[in-house]
């Protein structure tokens, strides 16, 4: 039974990180790059004196890489790249004389919350040097900003083992704190174990967020000048405050961890609310709208998870020690315990998925929000099993059995299955919850394709735009004969795109693809918003119409 109990664990650990390093995402961010100027493909008359790229929050470039380049890979940027209103503007300085011809610019710049984004674009001086972006390709310009994975999946297994140590000191003590004062010094090997855990996985975490920022490999964790520009960011404060946290919480464990008193216990929680307040901090809830509010939400969600996921870890353990005393002593009150962190957390949880996904397709459209849907599934089954133990416990020790019915160890060992069932479900739980965190919240990354309609004379033009999010996109115009509900050729279709509010035109001239078909796609859209689409659909020589349509960039 005992090596049963072992492969169940050991399973779920492997899985655990099988999902972490076949999931891990390649370095990505929530910034959106909204502007550029010059504008991607632009034709200038004279040389600009600098780039400047124009994001929706804040970032640092720091940890980034911008640089300009010629098609021979010769940079032609100079001095050091600036940043301006508030954070969201950076410049990047060129030098004078630059010959006429065609440039890249090649930019990584970190979001505010700790992920890094990056792309590449190209603009053109007097006239273009053949087709910069047909000689490189799409995939090339793409590969010029990819980054190494390993930082990433270092980064993501940190994340696992230092959230898993914190479900376990914070849940642990908490469990202490409200049920068992005595079983402190039982557990204390257990928290100090994980307070040890907590604070060596932040350290590393604190080196790998430089070479995962930066873009770099891993040959570069321990280097001095990408943990300095770290340590400076809202992220390298929270990990570094957390370290610090963690290494203290294992002291507490040492000096306080002999006593069994409920002032033992709720030291230790308190310091594990520490901790919890540090992963909020540096994550998802620490930027965006309604924060500082959803700091204090996650705080609380992470509180609830931790006194679920941190408590069975001692049932597991308690199961195997207690004394039917005891067991009848704390189980019943273990289950209330767990009844109301659930209900808690899915309440906090609730609140959180709106914030993150907004809309319904986001989370079958998106990779956040197909892992959170995943992580739905793993807590509805911990759930399942989590009825089991609820059902025993009242039947066993809320309401007495009836007469000549007494605990045999099988009728004990059927909740200990169940309970080690759900402790391992929630490892599992743990590694999808590690991806969330390094992924882009659906929100940002869903972009339902837009499709339209609208009449040109004695045409009905339809228009898709796929996937109608920043960056390239793909434009296809079908120019049909209403009267007939065919497609027709027209001589020819144009027009530009513009996003409301701005001055600034796209120019689309979309080719003829097949039959009453045009197609580009290569359309750069540069950031989310409202936009209208105006074409000009020219029949013939003398008969010209136009139409246009409003679409939404997610």
């Amino acid at each position: 039974m005992r090596m049963r109990r072992v492969g169940t664990v050991v399973g779920a650990l492997m899985t655990a990180l099988l999902l972490l390093g076949l999931a891990a995402p390649e370095a990505s961010a929530h910034a959106a790059l909204l502007k550029t100027t010059p504008q991607d493909s632009q034709i200038l008359d004279t040389q600009p004196t600098e780039v400047t790229l124009t994001y929706g929050e804040a970032v640092t470039i720091g940890l980034g890489q911008l640089k300009v380049v010629t098609a021979d890979g010769d940079r032609v940027d100079t001095g050091v790249p600036t940043q301006s209103a508030g954070g969201t503007e950076v410049h990047i300085p060129l030098k004078s004389g630059l010959a006429q011809g065609s440039y890249l610019v090649i930019w990584r710049v970190v979001s505010a919350d700790s992920h890094p984004v990056s792309g590449a674009f190209t603009f053109s001086v007097g006239k273009e040097s053949g087709d910069l972006k047909d000689r490189l390709g799409r995939g090339n310009l793409t590969s010029l900003t990819a980054a190494p994975r390993a930082p990433s999946i270092a980064l993501g297994t940190t994340r696992f083992f230092g959230f898993s140590a914190l479900l376990v000191f914070l849940g642990g003590a908490i469990f202490c704190l409200l049920l068992w004062p005595a079983g402190v010094p039982r557990i204390r090997g257990m928290l100090l174990g994980a307070a040890v855990v907590e604070s060596v996985m932040a350290a590393l975490a604190l080196f790998l967020e430089g070479p995962y920022a930066a873009g770099e490999g891993l040959s570069n964790t321990f280097d001095s000048r990408l943990l300095s520009s770290v340590s400076s960011t809202k992220y390298g404060e929270a990990t570094g405050t957390r370290i610090v946290i963690a290494a203290v919480a294992a002291l507490a464990v040492l000096v306080v961890g002999k006593r069994a008193s409920k002032a033992s216990a709720g030291l230790l929680a308190a310091m594990g609310l520490f901790m919890a307040m540090t992963w909020s901090a540096a994550g998802h809830a620490g930027v965006g709208d309604w924060e500082p509010w959803t700091d204090l939400l996650d705080t609380t969600h992470l509180v609830f998870v931790s006194a679920w996921v941190g408590g069975l870890v001692v049932l597991v353990r308690g199961l195997r020690s207690w004394t039917e005393d005891e067991q009848a002593a704390l189980l019943p009150g273990w289950s209330r315990l767990a009844a109301s962190s659930v209900a808690l957390l899915v309440a906090t949880g609730v609140f959180a998925t709106l914030r993150e996904v907004r809309e319904i397709g986001a989370l079958f459209s998106t990779k956040y929000g197909i892992y959170l849907v995943v992580k739905y599934a793993l807590v509805g089954l911990m759930l399942l099993f989590a009825l089991v133990g609820r059902s025993f416990v009242r039947s066993h020790y809320t309401h007495p059995p009836a007469a000549g019915e007494e605990d045999s160890e099988s009728t004990v060992a059927t909740l200990r299955r169940s309970v080690g069932i759900e402790a391992s479900l929630a490892v599992v739980v743990v590694a999808v919850t590690a991806l969330l965190v390094n992924t882009v919240p659906a929100k940002d990354a869903f972009a339902p394709p837009y499709t339209g309609k609208s009449a040109a004379g004695p045409y009905t033009v339809a228009v898709d735009i796929y996937p109608a999010r920043k960056g390239v996109n793909g434009l296809h115009v079908y120019t049909v004969l209403t009267s007939s509900g065919l497609t027709k050729d027209v001589a020819e279709v144009s027009g530009y795109i513009q996003k409301k509010g701005s001055s600034d035109r796209i120019t689309v001239n979309p080719p003829l693809k097949s039959t009453g078909h045009y197609e580009d796609l290569d359309v750069v859209l540069p950031g989310k918003g409202s936009y209208v689409i105006d074409l000009q659909i020219r029949a013939n020589d003398l008969d010209s119409y136009e139409t246009k349509q409003t679409f939404e960039v997610k």
